[in-house]
């Protein structure tokens, strides 16, 4: 839940320049009552769908919408942090000129084919963002002063800038005391920038894999932190190695889904990184390549569970 500093905070970030305008970009199908929200409230917005919808789609349809300093709406966004359902940002812009903008972005040229770009989810764009070229950074920013994402951990905010040539990332601290000159000076950088292009963009198969692989290495680095929190001791760097060599080990076993992957990792945390070789059991199990992915992954965790409580470690984390 967001403290009331934490969203003071928040605030100062998204209000700290005079003649800009704050917005967010909202992902209905993360938060259902969006539309009703919406509806309630009555703030400046647009959805970044083109063309009337129908009242399913324009449920779960991406919003961009206006934030007022002290209107009950922008608070009602600031309590969304920490759960995957909003981006935020300034431009000295208006909101009609942001819309032109967003919506430019929102199909993508991929394998010869147009493809929705979900980068108003926070996980996404702090993804992308760090392997766009200056090129792909120039077409995206447009006008946009800076954007404000969630990181892995909510008590941080992310501030991504772009100065025309250097992607700029700055981690603020929610609920301490905000420097608001480095913001000054990067927004005064990005007003010297030259302006991208409009259109399409278009996702490098190489940069699409990326995007996609550091998105996983996320959730899989959650998973591990929320279930099992002696985790967190260990560095980024060497977590993620743990993660990449498990998943081709399970991918060995035709174990590809997350939740399949998810029940190998728990077994190497608890049971020991080489457990499919010390424990004959799994061996044969993983090894079974007529049984069903499945009941594979079931079998494991129902193996977890049992040999963790011989050996008196807890519970195996099922929940992904």
């Amino acid at each position: 839940m967001t403290s009331a500093a934490d969203v003071k905070t928040l605030k100062r970030l998204l209000l700290c320049m005079e003649g800009a305008r704050a917005f967010a970009m909202l992902d209905g199908a993360a938060q259902p009552d969006l539309f009703a929200i919406l509806a309630r409230y009555q703030p400046e917005r647009y959805c970044l769908l083109r063309g009337a919808l129908a009242p399913d789609l324009a449920a779960v349809a991406p919003y961009l919408v206006a934030l007022e300093p002290e209107a009950p709406f922008t608070d009602w966004v600031m309590s969304l942090w920490g759960l995957s359902s909003a981006v935020l940002g300034v431009s000295h812009r208006d909101l009609h000129w942001l819309n032109r903008h967003f919506r430019s972005l929102i199909l993508i040229e991929h394998a010869d084919r147009e493809a929705y770009f979900r980068y108003y989810d926070p996980v996404v764009l702090r993804n992308y963002l760090p392997i766009c070229t200056e090129v792909e950074l120039r077409a995206f920013f447009g006008e946009v002063e800076f954007f404000i994402v969630e990181d892995e951990e909510p008590g941080i905010a992310l501030i991504f800038g772009f100065d025309g040539e250097v992607l700029h990332k700055h981690m603020v601290a929610l609920g301490e005391g905000v420097q608001l000159g480095t913001l000054h000076g990067l927004a005064e950088r990005n007003r010297l920038r030259p302006q991208g292009e409009a259109g399409k963009l278009n996702i490098r198969p190489e940069q699409l894999q990326q995007l996609g692989m550091s998105i996983y290495l996320e959730r899989m680095r959650r998973y591990l932190n929320e279930v099992f929190p002696e985790s967190r001791m260990v560095t980024r760097t060497k977590l993620e190695r743990m993660i990449m060599e498990l998943t081709e080990r399970a991918a060995g076993y035709k174990l590809v889904l997350e939740n399949h992957i998810a029940a190998f990792l728990a077994a190497a945390w608890i049971l020991g990184m080489n457990f499919d070789e010390v424990y004959p059991a799994a061996r044969e199990v993983l090894l079974d390549y007529e049984m069903d992915c499945g009941r594979k992954a079931d079998w494991l965790w129902d193996f977890i569970d049992a040999t963790a409580a011989s050996l008196g470690t807890g519970d195996g984390g099922r929940d992904l």
